[in-house]
């Protein structure tokens, strides 16, 4: 056992080091070999000596917002680079560790987490692991990338408006938003509090689940119907997509109902007519955090999330209070809209990512694409789940499960079941 994790742990950072420079520095923002090492060393004395641990030898990526001790967490920042290091871990790296994860370096992403392309200017933008020059999604991108490589078997982030899910979708790997509060946020560092959520990505959906049980304290069992009832939405999430989203879409649709399940319209309108309610409320929790520093981010930051901070300038008091008022309305809402069914079914993304190149030439417009969506789940306070699409190539993960606040485990035994009743379609390519 002990030969084997070593080994394990070694091939994965040989991995590593056989990276062109400019892409290992753009997926990790910290990478210590020799604390890897040590820390598989200790984890093999753990096991040896009889102690249960569920995830042993998993190897995970932290993204730079957990607190792991020693370790700056400067959130894909140069004006956070500079703090002193965590005296402790976090609460969910505390978790994984407990249960016998190796962490393996600390992984890029969009500066303070305000992105869903994943670009940094700082440190460099990875390419997606399955499309060599287009965008890794974000903001947890050196995450996904990582796992999509095989650098990883899976990776912890936050979501915010779709970064546990935008990532996932384009690196074709599975990728889950818990519902807010079910993983204690202890040392993650915020962007906006009535939002952000910490969560996993991986390889597949069985340790995607064990994930999120070790990193929320709790079992996620479910019972899954034979035949899922699921809900389309109509006038949010499937309104306005590219053709090819589109087309993938209705042929999902189809495969889902060969399979058995019952799939219907439900409407949706005014939850999709609410998109902008979270530019608002997430812009004016980020300017509480980072108002005083506004102008060393102009030397120092990105001006695309400098931008977006400022945005909060330009509101009065009571658009702030009606935008807040108006997300409590559309919980409801939704959550009255679906409880009939088993999940929504949507698809993760309005168009399919696109090239960095088009992002940084028109990033206002496609990066409010990437995060239509999926930011609709966060607007809606429920969870969800990027499914990898059987079939595709290159293989997006464009198929979304939406559930309600507190679903989450029936959630996961619906996509289960869908894993298992829907064989894949070459012809989708």
């Amino acid at each position: 056992m002990t030969q084997s994790l070593q080994n394990k742990a070694e091939a994965a950072i040989a991995r590593v080091a056989a990276l062109p420079e400019a892409m290992r520095r753009a997926i990790f923002t910290e990478f210590n070999p020799d604390r890897i090492r040590a820390e598989a060393d200790a984890l093999t004395d753990r096991q040896r000596s009889g102690e249960d641990m569920p995830l042993f030898g998993t190897l995970i990526s932290v993204k730079d917002l957990y607190d792991e001790a020693g370790s700056v967490t400067s959130a894909g920042s140069r004006l956070l680079a500079e703090r002193a290091p965590a005296t402790a871990d976090s609460t969910a790296v505390t978790r994984l560790r407990r249960a016998g994860a190796l962490m393996f370096g600390r992984t890029s992403m969009s500066e303070f987490a305000y992105s869903g392309v994943g670009l940094n200017p700082h440190h460099g933008t990875p390419s997606s692991a399955i499309a060599e020059g287009f965008i890794p999604g974000g903001s947890s991108s050196g995450g996904a990338v990582g796992v999509a490589l095989g650098l990883t078997d899976a990776a912890i982030g936050t979501d915010t408006g779709g970064s546990l899910r935008i990532p996932p979708a384009a690196n074709g790997i599975w990728g889950i938003k818990p519902s807010q509060g079910l993983v204690d946020d202890s040392g993650i560092h915020s962007l906006a509090p009535s939002y952000d959520t910490p969560g996993p990505m991986a390889r597949d959906l069985p340790l995607l689940k064990r994930l999120l049980e070790v990193m929320a304290a709790a079992p996620l069992s479910a019972t899954s119907p034979e035949r899922l009832r699921l809900a389309v939405p109509q006038g949010a999430f499937t309104n306005d997509l590219s053709d090819a989203v589109s087309t993938l879409f209705d042929a999902e649709l189809a495969r889902l109902r060969r399979a058995g399940h019952q799939v219907e319209a439900v409407d949706m309108a005014e939850i999709g007519e609410g998109i902008g309610l979270n530019r608002i409320i997430v812009s004016v929790e980020a300017h509480r955090i980072y108002g005083q520093d506004l102008t060393k981010l102009e030397k120092l930051g990105d001006p695309r999330v400098l931008a977006r901070i400022r945005f909060a300038e330009t509101l009065s008091p009571a658009q702030i209070e009606d935008a807040y008022a108006a997300r409590a309305e559309l919980i409801g809402k939704f959550d009255k809209a679906i409880a009939d069914f088993d999940a929504a079914v949507t698809p993760t993304l309005m168009m399919l990512p696109p090239r960095i190149s088009e992002v940084e030439d028109d990033f206002d417009r496609l990066n409010a694409a990437m995060l239509r969506n999926t930011s609709l789940v966060n607007l809606i306070d429920g969870c969800a789940i990027a499914m990898p699409t059987p079939g595709l190539s290159p293989a997006w993960s464009m198929t979304m499960l939406v559930g309600r606040k507190w679903q989450d485990a029936g959630m996961l035994a619906a996509a289960a079941r869908i894993d298992q009743s829907v064989a894949p379609v070459e012809s989708l390519a």
